[in-house]
């Protein structure tokens, strides 16, 4: 009887301390919840969280405005890391903390002006502080693309709680009038004067010239040409899909495999594979030989833009990432063997698929094929207005000012309150 006692109680005494700790913790937020109200906030001081995927790369809009704003000597620039080491190339004024350090909380009570990319409890949620009521500050939510999907279906998990309570202090970016208004029908709370006509400041990165980019673009750069070695480049890159939902990825075929890399080789060309960093499949190694076929994957090369300026075709189904390819203009297929069960049961669209895709919608293999072999050739007249007429839809602008007109808006709040 003693035995089992003894051998019971160090699970026991576990148990207890984990409780006890999980008790402490949420004192101490509530200690913390009550001295933010009474700490000074300060206007020069700005949050830049890393991406909430993964180990945290600092990459997308938030790496865009960053490097936009990053010789300002007056704004304190503050990076809150999780896992991934960042590296910054020059700057004025910056902290690079992990978020979940103690020095974390203190810049986190005292900043006034926040970026996300997502929502604070996502993109802090490695945070020792939780900043649960966001009183007396700036959220500026630089949403990571242009929404094509359904961002308010059930699945997405945006609209929860915590993001309801946060809507109502966003300052949200958008491309156009069109992305406005869908952007507000996402965000319902956010009030739509609250909702700024920017661009995208990743697009910035799309057009800028080489010399200009962060120094791990360009490094990135330099890898991927040496892998193409002068070959036309074609990316292949679905979306995410809700396996719980009966979503699934393509799975191609023993000959199907064999008739991609004929292609490649007859026409010079390498297809890239980037499948979404939340979901790979697992045959994905399958596939990549690294002659034909090769990994362009999120752990390999950061930011998908340094893909899409070398790219010569993109073969998409329903991501957002075709939007991006129309800022160059790049030739588009959109795979989409599922687009039934996408629409009707993993997410939805806020469009009319067919209306607002400006090159080919394949549903089987073989049509994908036939497509890839027809834009071998320059795209016709009538091909050329309709992604003309796409891009007006979905950009009010097209330079590279994107990030500086965020900045300005951001100043001008400061200014006005």
């Amino acid at each position: 009887m003693n035995s089992k006692l003894n051998t019971k109680l160090p699970k026991i005494i576990k148990r207890s301390i984990k409780k006890i700790f999980k008790l402490l913790m949420i004192f101490f937020n509530f200690f913390l919840i009550a001295l933010v109200l009474f700490v000074p906030k300060r206007k020069d001081y700005w949050i830049f969280p890393v991406y909430f995927v993964g180990a945290g790369n600092f990459s997308d809009n938030m790496l865009a405005v960053f490097e936009a704003v990053k010789n300002e000597k007056k704004i304190k620039k503050i990076i809150l890391t999780k896992d991934k080491k960042v590296s910054i190339e020059n700057g004025e004024n910056i902290v690079i903390i992990k978020m979940s350090s103690i020095k974390a909380i203190w810049y986190l009570m005292r900043s006034k002006v926040i970026f996300v990319q997502h929502s604070v409890w996502l993109d802090l949620a490695r945070a020792t502080y939780q900043m649960i009521f966001p009183w007396r500050r700036y959220l500026i939510n630089l949403w990571h693309g242009i929404p094509l999907k359904d961002l308010s279906h059930p699945s997405t998990d945006i609209i929860n709680f915590r993001s309801k309570r946060e809507m109502k202090k966003y300052k949200i970016i958008s491309s156009s009038i069109t992305d406005k208004e869908m952007m507000k029908k996402s965000f319902y709370k956010t009030n739509l004067n609250n909702i700024w006509i920017t661009g995208l400041p990743r697009n910035d990165f799309l057009i800028i010239p080489e010399k200009n980019l962060p120094k791990l673009y360009k490094n990135e750069l330099v890898v991927l040409r040496n892998k193409l070695k002068e070959k036309k480049l074609i990316i292949y890159a679905p979306t995410y899909r809700e396996l719980s939902l009966g979503g699934r990825h393509y799975s191609f075929s023993a000959k199907e495999i064999d008739e991609l890399k004929k292609y490649m080789r007859n026409n010079n060309a390498i297809l890239g594979l980037r499948y979404h960093p939340y979901l790979s499949p697992e045959f994905t190694n399958d596939l990549i030989d690294g002659e034909y076929i090769i990994d362009l994957s999120s752990k390999v090369f950061s930011d998908i833009r340094m893909l899409i300026r070398e790219a010569f075709i993109v073969i998409t189904d329903y991501s957002s990432i075709y939007i991006d390819s129309m800022y160059l203009q790049k030739k588009l297929i959109s795979f989409a063997y599922d687009i039934d069960h996408y629409q009707d049961i993993q997410r939805g669209f806020f469009y009319e698929f067919n209306e607002v895709f400006p090159g080919e919608i394949c549903h089987t293999f073989g049509e994908m094929m036939r497509v890839l072999v027809k834009y071998e050739n320059p795209l016709t007249t009538e091909e050329k207005g309709k992604y003309d007429q796409m891009t007006k839809l979905f950009f009010k602008y097209s330079d590279s000012n994107n990030s500086n007109r965020v900045i300005e808006h951001v100043n001008q709040l400061i200014k006005t309150g």
